[in-house]
């Protein structure tokens, strides 16, 4: 069977599936099986496979069939321009998650405009940069990141490429940190960092949401700017039983409750404890991700939790509600 062949094979078969893009994930695939690039494959249709290559092939076509993400099958998804490794024990990064990253970026680097993947704003924005970091040359003010149940490292890797790289401001001296309760989680996140080369940069550490910063007094940071970020579990089980390709997926990464906001509000509670037990007087920020549908709830839930704060609900790629910025006043 030669290239061009397993793949007609295995686009018909993921189409009798009803996978919706049967052909790319037929390249994705055997991608993987032949450990070549798509491009390769593409160009190369009349070399023969062996057969444990078809019969590894068969497997992969299998288990997609079955519904298991392809990044699974893979091991890997991009997430902000850059690969990382991802197994069952970590949340597959999702394109509406990069919001996070760029909002984040935003507040970090004291910039007045968003930050930007498009080539065509990317000057623009180095500017704004460079301008900025002029504003604050004379007083920087240090930035404390923590990302909170940061699974893969998607987040807090991005952010420490782009601070460190692209958006680097001598002046201000940024400490970042990813929290999971997950120590397999967490393997694989220090995996990834260290892939990109942040692991030096990025302080991992296990625990329930805020609670080792909270009670290990080597992690208190003084005169900071805190942002907080956190893409929690926030599905039903009813949705997670409803969707055949979440069920492969960490329930642990998943569960958000009765109402998918348990997890948060144990957050802002521990965020209020936070801010009274280190006196914090500096602004605080909080980047929230959410199901759409959450809008109003999550929106109560925050002025009951934290009374005195602003929030901002930013849209996603799809133009749906799915991140809220939160931001405590400075005392």
């Amino acid at each position: 069977m030669t290239i061009s062949e397993s793949l007609k094979f295995a686009a018909a078969k993921l189409n009798a599936g009803c996978i919706d893009i049967p052909h790319l994930e037929a390249e994705i695939l055997l991608s993987k099986t032949l450990k070549k690039s798509r491009e390769f494959i593409l160009t190369h249709g009349e070399r023969k496979l062996a057969k444990f290559q078809i019969a590894n092939y068969k497997l992969l076509i299998k288990k997609r069939l079955k519904r298991i993400p392809v990044a699974y099958l893979t091991n890997e998804k991009e997430f902000y321009g850059l690969k990382f490794k991802v197994n069952k024990s970590v949340l597959i990064p999702r394109p509406e998650t990069e919001l996070i990253v760029e909002e984040a970026l935003t507040l970090a680097t004291h910039c007045s405009q968003p930050a930007t993947r498009n080539p065509q704003l990317a000057t623009r924005n180095s500017q704004l940069a460079t301008r900025n970091s002029l504003l604050v040359a004379h007083n920087p003010q240090p930035v404390t990141l923590i990302d909170v149940g940061t699974g893969s490292g998607c987040i807090i890797i991005a952010l420490a490429k782009q601070l460190l790289t692209r958006h680097k401001i001598q002046n201000i001296k940024y400490k970042l940190f990813g929290i999971d309760i997950s120590k397999k989680a967490l393997i694989v996140a220090k995996q990834n960092a260290k892939i990109h080369n942040v692991n030096k940069k990025i302080k991992f550490i296990i625990g329930n949401l805020l609670e080792p910063i909270i009670n290990n007094p080597k992690y208190k940071i003084q005169n900071t700017k805190y942002i907080i970020l956190a893409n929690l579990p926030y599905l039903t089980q009813t949705q997670i039983k409803n969707s055949p390709t979440i069920k492969h997926e960490p329930n642990l990464a998943l569960s958000g409750g009765k109402n998918g906001l348990r997890l948060y509000k144990k957050l802002f509670e521990q965020i209020n404890y936070l801010i009274q037990k280190y006196k914090i007087h500096d602004s605080l920020f909080i980047l929230c991700e959410f199901d759409p549908r959450q809008t109003g709830k999550i929106k109560q839930l925050i002025k009951r939790e934290l009374p005195g704060a602003n929030c901002q609900i930013k849209k996603d790629l799809f133009g749906l509600n799915r991140l809220v910025i939160i931001k405590i006043p400075s005392v």
